[in-house]
Order: structure tokens, then C-alpha cells, then sequence
């Protein structure tokens, strides 16, 4: 297994996503004195710190596969024998998907994990199926599938 690509989410969405766990820390407070607020302070504290550090958009490769991963969220995989093709790309988040995140088909086509920037590897299987995953270096991810496919065939 090796990670091709490792994307944090910039701290604006991490914050966002800590929105949730918050509420759930906050409401637990009403409840404190029972047992059911210390579990639930506890979840929502894990799950708080999870949100500040965890989340990440991350390429990685396996001896038959890649990995498209929102970390902690989502992952997708595609086997080598079930790339057509893969190439760099300028993508732009907001107004081809609407934001960040893992964001659906859109006016470009295809699934985006986009953690921060707009270079992008773009993925495509042979029925057309679109994959984009924003990386910080998408020269060396392309290169890396490149090579996998190249051994495959």
C-alpha cells in the first residue's frame, strides 16, 4: 500500500464539520447529571477531536486497486483493471461542485473528494464514470497509477 496523496481539509471546513459534534457536547450539558450526559459528552467530544484532525482527502494505492478516501467519511475503490484513464486537472471546487467535500455529478461530470486547491487526478472508467480527488501533488499520484497500469497490461 502506498499513500499517493494525503490532502488536509483547510481548517474553515474542519470547523464547519465540528459544528455537529459541538451541538452534541453542548446538549449533553442538560443532561449532565444523569448517565446519559457523560455518554454522550464523551461521544461528542471524540467526535469533536476527530472532526479538528482527521479529516483529509487521500489517494492511495494498492498492488490492484486505488483508493479514493475522505477520510473519515467515504472511501471508493477502483481496480486497476478498471481505469481507462488517468490525468491531471485543473478543477474549481465551488463552481463546478458547489464546495468542498465529496460532492456529486455536477455540469463537469463525475464524483469530487476536493479537500483544498484545484489541481485535481482525474480517473475515468471505461463506461465514462468520472473520479476527481484534489492532491498537492497530482504529477506523482498520475505517474504512480500510470506505472500500475502500465505492469497490468
Amino acid at each position: 500500500m502506498s499513500v499517493l496523496s494525503w490532502q488536509r481539509f483547510d481548517i474553515g471546513l474542519r470547523l464547519i464539520l465540528c459544528s455537529g459534534p459541538l451541538l452534541v457536547c453542548v446538549f449533553s450539558l442538560a443532561e449532565f447529571p444523569e448517565a446519559s450526559g457523560w455518554w454522550m459528552l464523551g461521544i461528542g467530544s471524540g467526535a469533536l477531536v476527530m472532526m479538528l484532525v482527521a479529516p483529509a482527502v487521500a489517494i492511495i494505492a494498492t498492488r490492484d486497486a486505488v483508493w479514493l478516501v475522505a477520510v473519515p467519511f467515504w472511501a471508493i475503490r477502483i481496480t486497476i483493471t478498471d481505469i481507462a484513464s488517468v490525468i491531471s486537472v485543473d478543477v474549481r471546487p465551488m463552481e463546478d461542485f458547489g464546495g468542498w467535500g465529496v460532492k456529486g455529478a455536477s455540469r463537469r461530470g463525475g464524483l469530487l473528494l476536493a479537500a483544498q486547491g484545484q489541481r485535481a487526478v482525474r480517473i475515468t472508467r471505461p463506461n465514462g464514470q468520472v473520479f476527481l480527488a484534489t492532491s498537492g501533488n497530482t504529477e506523482r499520484a498520475v505517474a504512480a497509477i500510470d506505472r500500475a497500469l502500465s505492469a497490468r497490461q
